[in-house]
Formats: C-alpha cells, structure tokens, sequence
C-alpha cells in the first residue's frame, strides 16, 4: 500500500505578522493554517481551480491548535500536513510545525474540511481524492486531553458589535476564517484593557477550538460575546460566539485558552 502523502512547506515570521512583543499574531495563526492547507492541495494537484469546474469547494467548518512554543520574528518554521481521515463529506488535515533551527514542534493543529456541492449546497463524498491523498488514521488530537479547568463560580461576560469590513472579505465572498479569531482576541483584549492594563499583553493565545457557523458577508453588523468558562493552571478558557446582529442564523462558537495568573479574575469583578 502506498504511503499518505506529507507535504512540507518553509515558512518565516515576517515584520507585519507579529506583535509589539515580536510573537505571531493569532490572525496569522489561522492564515498560516490555511496557506498551506492550499498549498498541499496544490501539490497533490488539486489548486482552486481544481474544484470550479466541478462545481464543489472545501470547506472549513472546524479549526484548532495547541502552541507548544512561541514563534517569534524571524523564526524559520518548517510545516507538515496530511490527512488523517476522508469519510463521506468530511475530511481531517493534520498540522506539524516545528523551529527549523532546533526541530522543536512549537504548533500542533488541525482542520475540519466538508465538502460542499455548490448546485445543491449539500455535502458531497470526497469520492477519488480518497485515493489521491491516502488518509492515514494519525493526528495529535487522537489522544489529546484539552488542560483542566475549574468552572467559574460567578462568570464574567462581555458583548462587542461591529460592523464586517471590506478587507475581511476572502475569495468565496465571506468573512475570512482568520478574523474570527482575530475579533474573539481583539474583543477579548480591549475586555481586559481597563481592568488589567499592561498585563493585558501576559494574556497570551495558548489554544484555539473554533467551529464555524454560517457564513458571515459585507454588510453586516456582528455580535462578539465572550464569557469566563473556568481557570486552570496557569491558564483560563474562555467560550466565545459570533453571529450577525440581525437573523438567527447558525453563529460560530469557540473554546479559546490564554495564560493566566489567578489574581486576574478577582480584578475583573471589581
């Protein structure tokens, strides 16, 4: 039986993609994660282009990753990715991402993918890419235990609208999945700003599990809440959700966990 095929990419952590403290940002994250989700099924011969004629797309309706390291300006990061499972319409892309200067794995991820039939916009079988990318049963997430955390007695919540922008606006012509998390960490923070003020930035993105609801276009107004789930060691969870402000449509939720130092929670009660 031929091998699943691995693809592997080269990246580096540029001047606009990182913070004041010189660590990725986590809008970048998720470009990353995408980037070279395409950039795999480019190299096994299936681009965009690929699936137009076809009359079907890919699409993301799970992200997650746990960051073992920071990556920081400059740092060369080599990226493995292949798929673990390919049944009916869904399928799971692994992610790798070691330092290329120490082999350290400093990400470990993972995308939930549907395919869709764009006529019908029903879920389709992957039908003869099964074969062409051989799933391979392996990923981290088969045993993972996400990190325990005491549920919060008296949960603290917040609420921020605003307004879709045009630049959030990908090439299937809805909100890019990358500014999900990017208005969850930006909502969060400016939450934190009053009550924590520089320590804000100790708060770092440690784990992201984020499920996509229906799609969010320009035009729209969103509703960002966010809520304390619980503390752990040195770390809180926080469950989010996004949807449009006006409709019932299907919002996307998340399970995000930062660092933490346990005297926070007492000061955003004040």
């Amino acid at each position: 039986m031929s091998e699943t095929p691995v693809t592997e990419l080269e990246l580096t952590a540029r001047s606009y993609e990182v913070d004041a403290a010189l660590e990725l940002k986590p809008l970048t994250y998720m470009n990353w994660l995408q980037e070279i989700a395409w950039e795999a099924a480019a190299a096994g011969g299936v681009p965009p282009q690929w699936f137009l004629p076809r009359n079907i797309a890919p699409v993301f309706s799970v992200s997650r990753f746990e960051k073992e390291h920071p990556i920081r300006y400059g740092d060369r990061i080599i990226a493995r990715t292949w798929f673990s499972l390919m049944e009916g319409p869904l399928a799971h892309r692994e992610f790798e991402l070691r330092r290329a200067k120490d082999s350290k794995v400093v990400l470990h991820g993972r995308t939930d993918i549907v395919l869709v039939d764009l006529g019908t916009r029903a879920p389709t079988p992957w039908g003869e890419l099964v074969e062409r990318f051989k799933p391979n049963g392996e990923s981290f997430y088969k045993n993972f235990q996400p990190p325990a955390v005491t549920p919060a007695v008296d949960p603290v919540s917040f609420q921020v609208k605003r307004p879709v922008q045009p630049e959030e606006i990908d090439m299937a012509r809805h909100v890019n999945n990358g500014f999900y998390l990017r208005w969850m960490t930006d909502a969060f923070s400016s939450f934190l700003q009053p009550a924590l003020g520089a320590k804000t930035d100790e708060a770092r993105l440690l784990s992201v599990h984020l499920k996509f609801g229906s799609p969010i276009s320009l035009g729209q107004e969103v509703l960002i809440s966010g809520k304390h789930a619980g503390t752990g060691e040195g770390i809180s969870r926080w469950d989010f959700q996004i949807a449009p402000v006006s409709g019932s449509r299907r919002p996307a939720s998340a399970e995000l966990i930062f660092r933490w130092s346990p005297e926070w929670t007492g000061q955003l009660s004040v």
